[in-house]
Order: C-alpha cells, then structure tokens, then sequence
C-alpha cells in the first residue's frame, strides 16, 4: 500500500484532470468522451474548441498538440479522434484531420492525413506501419497480450 503523500497526491491529480475536462467540455465546448485521459501538458486547440472531437477512452499524452484551425489559410477545421486510440508524446494532429477508432499515434508523429480504423501510424508526416489493431481503453493493444496477461479493467464492455 502507497505511502499517505503518495495517496494523496494521486488523489489530488485525479480531480484536477477531472476538473480539466469539464473545464473543457462546458468552457471551451469542446467534444470529449467520457473515461478519456489526457496530459495536462497536451496542448488541445483554443482557437477553435468546438472543432476539437475526441471518442470514448482515449488517451493523449504529454506534449501532444491537437489543431482545429490554420491560421495561415485562415480555416477552422473539426478534427477526430475516434474511441480507444492513443496519441503519444509530442504528436501533432493537424486541423481537418480523422483518425479512426482502436489507432495508435506514436510519440513525435506529425499527422496530415486520415488514419483509418485500428492503424498504427509513425513518423514525420504520418505514415501507416500496421493495421488491424485491436485495442482495449486508452489505446492499449489488446491483439498480442496472452488472454492471462490481459487486465479485464482495459476490455471495452
């Protein structure tokens, strides 16, 4: 069992993101779906919040940057995230942009085009390296885990 501090701090840590997402969705307007986990050093569109759509259980790391709009040619665009995808560390998805249900967005990815469903996509620009994935909450495979390894908590009911 963790120490009282540690407890503590977990706690604190859950409400303040917690705090962040409603600030998010009844602020900002924007569309996020419930259960999902996002940094809070991820850097979610400002400029367009409306335009910001992200599905159930997903998970978007520190660093990450999700566009909604381009400045230099003057657009606001509605970009996707669909359910149980992960987007890495230092990611950046451009504004306009679908990224189907079960992707997986490496750390450092710069997405300017579409994902398609249950894709991994790695690289500057993007690029398709797999696809049929099968993923659980927050992006995590659930294809190549052994059924005695695989935490029940992670399956989507």
């Amino acid at each position: 069992m963790a120490s009282v501090p540690v407890r503590v701090r977990r706690m604190v840590r859950g409400v303040t993101i917690a705090m962040r997402l409603e600030l998010y969705r009844r602020v900002w307007g924007m569309d996020i779906g419930e259960g999902c986990r996002i940094s809070h050093k991820a850097l979610l569109d400002k400029a367009n919040p409306r335009g910001i759509h992200i599905g159930r259980y997903t998970g978007v790391a520190f660093g990450a940057a999700i566009l909604s709009h381009d400045f230099v040619h003057n657009r606001h665009l509605d970009t996707w995230i669909g359910e149980r995808c992960h987007v890495g560390a230092g990611a950046i998805i451009y504004p306009g942009i679908r990224i189907g249900d079960g992707c997986l967005i490496a750390a450092g990815s710069v997405v300017t085009r579409d994902v398609p469903e249950g894709s991994i996509v790695v690289g500057n620009p993007a690029r398709v390296v797999e696809k049929g994935l099968r993923t659980g909450k927050w992006g995590v495979r659930t294809d190549i885990l052994p059924p005695e390894r695989l935490d029940t908590k992670l399956l989507m009911n």
